[in-house]
């Protein structure tokens, strides 16, 4: 319904204008846009005639069935009492708990609050406010250039971009909220699954990792998908474990992964693997008819996730979703000589080292059901799926080919620290080790680890900072010398000089590439790019300002004739 407020007042002129903007990937660019009049037409009719019918099946199901209006009251009482039963986890603490538990929860915001007000903004938060967000909801729902568009994301950041043009807080503050609300979601329900003293460990290694933390208020996806990865987790485990709360499991289930699609596509990864776990529970437990639901729950999925993505496939084309370059299937020889290097580097990013990643994260994947046979009974199923999560990703990678950036397997970090913390406490349980010195060990384990890892990325950080710092000097010089034909030959730069002039609105001629017959007044050349052309080298152009990563060159006024590009032939 929401896509037809979207669409059904645009017309097909402002589609079309969607080719004409400009994005950068590799230089400034525009999208040959797939959609025709007749599609755009048909897409249109084909939105309403599904929202019609659905609403329509609905309305009779609830109307003329008496079972479908039963087993709706029934649900919101599941869920009345499921959030009753979890805001009562945190009051059944004892006092030590709840200290300690609060004090975890506010170090872990606090640090949060530091890298959000600090850190400083990458490409991709600006890159995704700048093409999607700024631009409005026709753009976020159908514009799919490059795979920035986290598509669920960037509708939650639109909002914030009314009020202000603060990019830090529009991209960020929905993704500080996302990350608080998830982080207390799966620590309250870690403890009600495992025990406090897992929930704490498994939730401060995690939150301590270089790449939970950063993604826990970066102007991305990640995070929000995680949240929701993680109530369609535990919804799994109510469906296989508790009877008085399977209705919400699958409703919970279905919702979290339709919005997890929605979110970034490589969903697909867990969704496969919470599916796999719970087809083991069910064939386990013999409850073959409810196999048949776990089908239909998948089919709902895809057809959801299908009708949500169907303005960008026939907008921007299906090649531009489904062809990611990110996740491009490589040829034999090429995958399998840099799969174990990407292994090491995948271990490194994830566990924020890569001897500890590869020898801990090894560890659990490889001896991971004779770990789940060691641990208590109550928490087996809850292992069992949080292996899964841990491991299929890695084959699946090799069956298809394909080499997935780290951070789009957060899963991995946060699942692989919650088996890790069950594995320890079992462990440290049948060493008779008492509860409060568990509890001691594991905050020593999370406090010491956190230092570290601070301590590991203090001084990228630092570098970061100047980097930006020496960019924004450069522009600034830049724009105060009144000239405004500009060639850009330094990636970083193309991308934010144009995006400080927009957030300006100064009117700055800006090329990534030479344009025949233009002249420029600068050039911006990278230190580590390819050499400049020789119309643009001495005596033509000389240097007139330089930092750590870039040179500029300035035209010669007399030299003018001598510069300008001849025309293709």
């Amino acid at each position: 319904m929401f896509l037809l407020l979207i669409l059904g007042p645009s017309s097909y002129q402002q589609v079309l204008a969607l080719g004409r903007q400009t994005y950068h990937e590799g230089g400034y660019k525009h999208l040959p846009l797939a959609i025709t009049p007749a599609a755009y037409q048909l897409l249109k009719g084909g939105l309403l005639a599904t929202a019609a019918a659905c609403g329509v099946l609905l309305a009779l199901l609830y109307i003329r069935i008496a079972a479908v209006r039963q087993d709706t009251h029934l649900l919101g009482q599941e869920l009345h009492r499921a959030v009753k039963t979890l805001l009562g986890t945190a009051r059944h603490l004892s006092r030590l708990q709840q200290l300690v538990g609060g004090g975890l929860l506010v170090v872990l915001l606090s640090v949060r609050v530091w890298y959000l007000t600090d850190y400083v903004l990458n490409t991709d938060e600006v890159a995704s406010y700048d093409y999607f967000v700024r631009p409005g909801l026709l753009t976020i729902s159908s514009f799919y250039p490059i795979p920035n568009n986290h598509l669920l994301f960037n509708f939650l950041c639109w909002p914030l971009s009314l009020f202000s043009h603060d990019v830090r807080l529009v991209m960020r503050l929905p993704t500080f909220v996302a990350s608080a609300v998830g982080t207390l979601l799966g620590y309250l329900l870690l403890i009600r699954w495992s025990g406090f003293r897992v929930a704490t460990l498994a939730t401060g290694l995690f939150s301590f990792l270089p790449l939970g933390l950063y993604y826990a208020v970066a102007g991305r996806g990640y995070f929000l998908q995680l949240a929701l990865l993680i109530l369609a987790f535990f919804a799994v485990l109510a469906v296989w474990q508790v009877a008085s709360y399977r209705r919400l499991g699958w409703v919970l289930f279905v919702t979290s992964s339709i919005l997890g699609f929605y979110t970034i596509p490589t969903f697909l990864y867990p969704f496969l693997a919470l599916s796999s776990g719970l087809l083991v529970g069910l064939v386990w437990q013999r409850r073959w008819l409810e196999i048949g639901h776990l089908v239909l729950a998948g089919s709902i999925v895809g057809l959801t996730t299908l009708l949500l993505y169907l303005p960008v496939l026939c907008v921007s084309g299906v090649q531009q979703l489904v062809g990611n370059h990110y996740v491009a299937t490589m040829a034999d020889t090429v995958f399998w000589n840099q799969y174990l290097r990407y292994l090491r580097s995948l271990a490194d990013m994830l566990a924020g080292n890569g001897r500890i990643g590869m020898v801990a994260g090894g560890a659990l994947m490889a001896l991971g059901p004779a770990l789940v046979w060691l641990l208590p009974r109550p928490n087996k199923a809850l292992a069992i799926v949080a292996w899964l999560l841990v491991l299929l990703p890695i084959p699946l990678m090799a069956v298809q080919q394909v080499l997935v950036p780290p951070r789009a397997l957060l899963c991995m970090s946060y699942f692989g620290c919650v088996l890790g913390s069950l594995v320890a406490i079992a462990l440290l349980t049948r060493l008779r080790v008492a509860a409060k010195y568990q509890l001691a060990l594991s905050l020593l384990l999370v406090g010491a680890y956190g230092a570290y890892q601070f301590r590991r990325q203090l001084a990228p950080h630092q570098d970061e900072v100047r980097e930006e710092q020496q960019m924004q000097a450069a522009y600034a010089w830049l724009t105060n010398q009144g000239k405004t034909r500009v060639l850009l030959a330094a990636p970083t730069y193309e991308l934010f000089f144009r995006h400080y002039a927009q957030q300006e609105n100064r009117s700055l001629l800006l090329h990534s590439s030479p344009a025949p017959g233009q002249q420029y007044d600068y050039t911006v050349q990278g230190r580590d790019g390819d050499s400049l052309p020789t119309w643009a080298q001495p005596p033509f152009y000389t240097p007139v300002y330089e930092n750590k990563f870039v040179v500029i060159y300035s035209r010669k006024e007399q030299e003018s004739s001598e510069i300008m590009l001849p025309p293709k032939r």
